[in-house]
């Protein structure tokens, strides 16, 4: 009946191995009980400034997750990329889940804009994000099934705390600009000495002029900049508005959040508008049950301009146009005889789009409108002390908009373009969830220090997609509607379902809280397997041991902390809808005089077609160390990708398609991922921490196939699937010697023996070759980084200023730079062609690629780039509290302020081709631009 006093100090310190993740179950689960490696990202140690794009947190923050951006065009989206590749023709993208729910991922363009997408990961707010934890593989994901071999990303957003209601607001404004140098476009006029209509040429190249085929004329090398000179760019800038709330009692907590954020891109008909909120509400109902509802609503609008491997691009007109001043005001020189001449040369290039200005694309409108819901209903039920069961009722439905409009009379680039058209679809890309589970936790008799949890459960989900599309042309002059359209009509429908249906259980003994061994199983049944495929079966094992807390293991100043984890998964991959189904195709036949309907084989099924399946193996090791100043993690692993999908030709005289999907490849990534945070100073004044990340992977292609010949495809058929190399491999043959042997310091593929018996062999033939090249191609790099590295830093300075930044390194992986190609081989406006001051090693790459070889331009895309700095200014309490507010700070950040590369393009990080799985490449690519907010 007494009473007792007992006076203690709590100090803080980092317990990663008790860090919650969220499982596939939808339970939440420590740290140490998991035998993979999962990585968390928690976003209140991220400035938010700094990232204002969902890819953005995710870049360079975990080792093992590579995302690739596509440019700087605002409303773009990337390439995400964990562990490597796993599938020729599948999906290569994570699946995103949302607070339990699984949410669309797909990119998303309709429209032809060049080869520019829209990324649906970019729909999520930041603000409303409390961590992500990133699932890297089978091993640990084979309880997620067939859409888990590529990993998970799983967003968990923000709830309420009971307590009084918390407010928070947060005002962003920033500027967008262009910071990167264009070449100039270069040129000769000669005097041609053939008989040809023109007598001169503004193309007079070192080649021509060694094969006396024009005489240049005196001080007529020139070159242009339209893209400096007559810049179509401007400053952009961005703004957000945020408010949110949070708080509540003990039997109910809420979180409400809303945004709206906008942003003008770096040319004038480019802009991103969106509108977003979310609702969050955990009810404690009973004692033993309680539900939290989730719901987000987002409505987007961008408008992207024409860029990125488009005709009618900005960026293309200035790079691709003519080496003379053709004056803004469209006054031409129309003298032939004249250097300043600005029409087509003789051979009919030399000029793109001479006639119309760098901004003669900005009238075309591509629009993009997006109504998005995501809506989840979690409960959690423990109606005895050893029993507790979980269920998910979730929904995530996109409402697309995709409008593409040419007004008459407005785009001069053809009479189709001033003819105006029009374009729409009407997209409808909603996903049903459902899932449940149960598990009973209990002692094992006659087992000291033991535990048992097992755990079942079943998951539906469906995933459907409806698109009805129209287009027309000649449109009525002041009409932007379908109805002024007269000809050309197109209709199209799609509508597609498919269903997942799967089973679970998972059974984890546990000794003394310190020692975790894990077994699990899923089953499952998708609608898009073979009509004689039935289920797959996806086992996992994993084993966790904190060997640092057995009486055995030695107490020491140095290391504190130790756990040994391993795991083993299976995970898979279905196949796209309708590519086990044989299909038909409407067309329309005549008959005499008679338009009749018809059908065509569209698709050619496979009845045995079964998923891709992945299985990994990982192994590692997490430590801290010096009380907590030191925590290391390091992971091993192996995956491999069987019954991958392979395109199979079919004989002609079997009167169906020319190809069917069969499984037949393998596929095969191994890597290690590696991390260490050290804070270097703990001070009263100073804190100052630092991160380090590395990891690499190797990708390679097992197996094709049988009969399955190296599959080539990607910009001038420079990359290839081939056995033993990585998938999406370029390939071509190398350069083996150039030299300039007549001393004249051009090099030129004349007296090249391998080009007599050509139709011109005077021209070609000659006992010796300036240039020399293999004779047949070899392996040169893949197009995915092999090998990455980052290094973040943050150092706060009287609890009052914190400064950070982020450095990341990518390598180990080639891009083609078919920009500098297209300009040296057909528009005949780049420097090399014309400048002998241009180094021999430029001027080779020309002359290899007049041979036939694109080995010059595919270049080393090794880079290292400062990502992101960030001042953070924190107002004294006592200021805060002038205000009524608990806390105030403003913040100063920079993105992607430099970069260090040998890349002789603007920037290797840009790609012509994000939504492709593989394709890669720089042509006519706008490079990503350089944010200044507050």
């Amino acid at each position: 009946g007494g009473t007792a006093t007992a006076d203690f100090t709590l100090a803080e310190t980092a317990t990663t191995l008790d860090q919650v993740v969220v499982t596939a179950t939808g339970e939440t689960q420590r740290r140490r009980e998991n035998g993979a490696s999962v990585g968390t990202i928690d976003t209140s140690m991220i400035n938010l400034a700094a990232t204002p794009l969902l890819s953005n947190i995710l870049s360079s923050r975990t080792p093992g997750v590579t995302v690739q951006m596509s440019g700087g065009t605002t409303g773009t989206g990337s390439r995400v990329r964990i562990r490597g590749s796993n599938s020729i023709n599948l999906s290569n993208e994570p699946l995103l889940i949302v607070d339990g729910v699984r949410v669309n991922n797909s990119p998303s363009s309709f429209f032809g804009v060049g080869g520019q997408t829209i990324s649906r990961m970019e729909d999520f707010n930041p603000e409303d994000i409390e961590s992500l934890d990133i699932i890297k593989g089978p091993a640990a994901a084979a309880l997620y099934g067939t859409a888990a071999a590529n990993g998970v990303i799983q967003l968990t957003t923000k709830k309420g705390r009971a307590g009084k209601t918390r407010w928070g607001a947060y005002e962003e404004y920033g500027t967008l600009s262009q910071s990167y140098d264009f070449p100039s476009n270069w040129g000769q006029v000669g005097t041609n000495t053939n008989p040809v209509p023109n007598p001169t040429t503004a193309a007079c190249t070192f080649e021509r002029q060694v094969l006396n085929v024009c005489t240049p004329k005196v001080d007529s090398l020139m070159s242009w900049n339209p893209l400096e000179m007559v810049s179509p760019f401007r400053d952009g800038w961005r703004m957000t508005h945020g408010l949110n709330a949070s708080g509540g009692s003990e039997a109910t907590t809420y979180y409400v959040g809303g945004e709206f954020e906008r942003e003008e891109g770096i040319y004038a008909v480019n802009f991103l508008r969106r509108a977003s909120g979310r609702g969050n509400v955990r009810m404690q109902l009973t004692p033993d049950f309680d539900a939290t509802m989730s719901l987000g609503v987002i409505r987007n609008r961008i408008r992207l301009p024409h860029n990125d491997n488009s005709a009618f691009g900005p960026i293309s007109a200035g790079f691709l146009g003519k080496p003379f001043d053709c004056s803004p005001d469209n006054t031409r020189n129309t003298n032939p005889n004249d250097i300043t001449y600005c029409g087509v040369d003789s051979l009919g290039r030399g000029s793109f789009n001479a006639n119309v200005p760098l901004t003669g694309s900005f009238p075309i409108n591509n629009n993009q409108e997006n109504d998005r819901l995501t809506a989840g209903l979690n409960v959690n039920y423990a109606p005895l002390q050893w029993l507790r069961a979980v269920g998910l009722i979730g929904l995530d439905v996109v409402n697309r908009r995709d409008e593409q409009l040419f007004p008459p009379n407005e785009v001069f680039f053809s009479a189709t373009t001033l003819e105006g058209s029009k374009f729409q679809n009407r997209v409808r890309i909603p996903t049903y969830n459902m899932s449940g589970s149960a598990t009973a936790s209990y002692d094992v008799p006659s087992l000291t220090n033991w535990r048992g949890q097992t755990t079942a459960g079943g998951q539906f989900v469906r995933e459907d997609f409806r698109n009805t599309s129209a287009s027309g042309a000649v449109l009525l002059p002041g009409t932007g509607s379908l109805n002024g359209a007269s000809a050309r009509f197109v209709v199209g429908e799609t509508n597609q379902e498919i269903l997942t249906l799967g089973y679970f259980v998972q059974q984890q003994m546990t000794f003394a809280d310190r020692l975790f061994l894990t077994g699990a199983l899923r089953t499952d049944r998708n609608s898009a397997f073979g009509t004689n495929f039935s289920w797959v079966t996806y086992p996992a094992a994993s084993a966790s041991w904190v060997v640092s807390e057995e009486g055995f293991f030695p107490r020491t100043d140095v290391l504190d902390q130790l756990r040994l984890r391993t795991a083993w998964g299976v995970s898979g991959q279905r196949p796209v809808f309708r590519d086990a189904a044989t299909f038909f195709s409407p067309v329309s036949v005549r008959v005499g005089t008679v338009e009749s309907p018809g059908i065509t084989v569209g698709g050619t099924g496979n009845p045995i077609l079964e998923p891709e399946v992945s299985t990994e193996w990982e192994g590692g090791f997490e430590s801290s160390m010096f009380k907590n100043r030191l925590q290391l993690e390091f992971t091993g692993y192996t995956k491999t990708t069987k019954d991958a999908i392979v395109s199979q030709r079919l004989a002609p005289s079997l009167g169906v398609t020319t190809t069917r999907l069969v499984n037949l490849g393998k596929v095969q990534n191994k890597g290690i991922e590696g991390m260490a945070t050290v804070q270097l100073l703990t001070l009263e004044d100073v804190d100052w921490t630092t991160t380090l990340s590395a990891s690499s992977n190797r990708n390679k292609v097992l197996e094709l196939g049988k009969g399955i010949q190296p599959i080539i495809f990607g910009f001038n058929s420079t990359q290839q699937h081939r056995n033993d190399y990585p998938l999406g491999g370029y390939f071509e043959r190398p350069i083996l010697s150039y030299e300039d042997l007549d001393g004249n310091g051009k090099i030129t593929r004349i007296n090249c023996p391998a080009y007599a018996g050509t139709t011109n062999p005077q021209q070609f033939g000659g006992p010796q070759c300036e240039m020399v090249l293999a004779d047949s191609v070899e392996y040169l790099g893949s197009p995915i980084p092999t090998r990455e590295a980052n290094l973040s830093t943050g150092i706060t300075l009287f609890k009052y200023v914190r400064l950070s930044g982020l450095l990341n390194y990518r390598g180990g992986y080639k891009i083609f730079n078919s920009t500098s190609e297209f300009r040296c081989s057909t528009v005949l406006n780049c420097q090399e062609l014309y400048d002998p001051s241009t180094p021999l090693s430029e001027q080779a790459r020309v002359v290899a690629r007049f041979m036939g070889d694109e080995v010059g331009y595919i270049e080393d895309a090794s880079f290292v780039k400062l990502r992101e700095v960030s001042l953070d200014l924190t107002a004294p309490r006592s200021w805060a509290q002038r205000v009524r507010a608990s806390s105030l700070g403003i913040t100063f950040a920079a993105r992607n302020l430099a970069t260090w590369t040998d890349y002789t393009g603007l920037d290797p990080e840009v790609n012509s081709n994000a939504g492709n799985n593989f394709t890669t490449s720089d042509f006519l690519a706008q490079p990503p631009v350089r944010y200044f907010v507050t």
